[in-house]
C-alpha cells in the first residue's frame, strides 16, 4: 500500500504536458517551425546555397528572436501548406498568404502585414498595347490568362465574373506564369503587385504592366486553430516591430531596392 501511495505521489509531482499550449512547447523546445513556399520574390526565396531570404523571413527571424527560439524554415508546396500547418509539421505559415473567408475557416490569421493588389501584365508589343486598353479588354474568349494554381488571383478568377469569358491557364510555379506570356502560351498573367513589378525589372522592356491594380487583399501569418496564445503573441510582436522601425527598414530593402538580388546568384 505504501509503495502504491509513493507511486501516485510521484506521478502527481511530475510536470504535466497535457495542458501545455503549443506556444509554451515552442518556447520550451526553443524551435519555431515555419512553413513557406520559396520562390515568391521578394517575400520568401532561397539562394543557390539554400539560404532563406526575403521580407517574410526577416519578419519571422525577428519574431523567433523575440521569444528566444531558433527559426526553422520548411520549404512546402503551396497546395500542401495549410494541411502541413494543421497536421503539426509547422507552427505557422509565413508565405505571402492572402486572408480569405475560405482559409479563415481552416486557420487563424494574424493582423495583416502587407496590403496587396493584383496587377495584370502582357508581353510588351505594339499589338498588345493597342489591344489591351482596360481590364474588360482581357475578358475575351480569345484571351488566355496565366495564374498560379490555388494562389489568390486564381481564387479571384474562380469566384468573380471579371475574367469569366477568358481562358485560364494554371501553373504550379510562379515563374511559369511569366514564362507563359514571354513564350506566347498566354496573353497575360495576373499576380500580386510585388511579383509583377519584380518580373518587369527582371525582364526589362519585355513586359507591359496594366497600370490599374484591382481586388485588394492582405497578407497575414497563419496559425492553427486553437493556438490563440501564439497568435496573440505574434500580433503584439508585429506592433512592436513596426514601432521600432524595423518593419520599415525591411520593406524599403526588399521593395524599393534590388541589392538583395545579388545574393540569389
Amino acid at each position: 500500500m505504501k509503495k502504491i501511495y509513493l507511486l501516485l505521489l510521484a506521478l502527481f509531482a511530475m510536470p504535466s504536458f497535457a495542458n501545455t499550449s503549443n506556444f509554451q512547447k515552442i518556447k520550451q523546445s526553443k524551435i519555431l517551425k515555419v512553413c513557406s513556399e520559396s520562390g515568391y520574390l521578394p517575400l520568401e526565396m532561397k539562394t543557390a546555397t539554400g539560404k532563406w531570404l526575403g521580407f517574410d523571413i526577416d519578419m519571422m527571424k525577428a519574431y523567433a528572436q523575440s521569444i528566444g527560439t531558433e527559426l526553422v524554415m520548411l520549404d512546402t508546396k503551396w497546395d500542401g501548406i495549410i494541411p502541413s500547418l494543421i497536421s503539426g509539421k509547422c507552427d505557422a505559415v509565413a508565405s505571402s498568404m492572402a486572408v480569405t473567408e475560405e482559409r479563415k475557416n481552416a486557420v487563424f490569421f494574424s493582423n495583416p502585414y502587407y496590403e496587396n493588389r493584383f496587377l495584370i501584365a502582357t508581353k510588351n508589343t505594339p499589338e498588345n498595347l493597342k489591344k489591351f486598353e482596360s481590364l474588360s479588354s482581357f475578358n475575351n474568349p480569345n484571351v488566355t490568362i496565366a495564374v498560379k494554381t490555388g494562389a489568390s488571383p486564381d481564387l479571384f478568377i474562380q469566384h468573380s465574373h471579371v475574367f469569366d469569358k477568358a481562358k485560364v491557364l494554371r501553373f504550379d510555379a510562379d515563374a511559369d506564369t511569366v514564362n507563359a506570356v514571354l513564350e506566347g502560351k498566354a496573353n497575360a498573367f495576373i499576380y500580386d503587385t510585388p511579383y509583377v513589378k519584380l518580373a518587369s525589372l527582371h525582364y526589362p522592356g519585355k513586359l507591359a504592366i496594366f497600370p490599374q491594380g484591382f481586388n485588394g487583399d492582405h497578407f497575414a501569418v497563419a496559425f492553427r486553430k486553437g493556438d490563440k496564445d501564439l497568435l496573440d503573441n505574434f500580433n503584439k510582436f508585429l506592433i512592436q516591430w513596426k514601432l521600432q522601425g524595423n518593419y520599415s527598414v525591411s520593406m524599403k530593402y526588399y521593395f524599393e531596392g534590388t541589392n538583395w538580388t545579388a545574393m540569389l546568384n
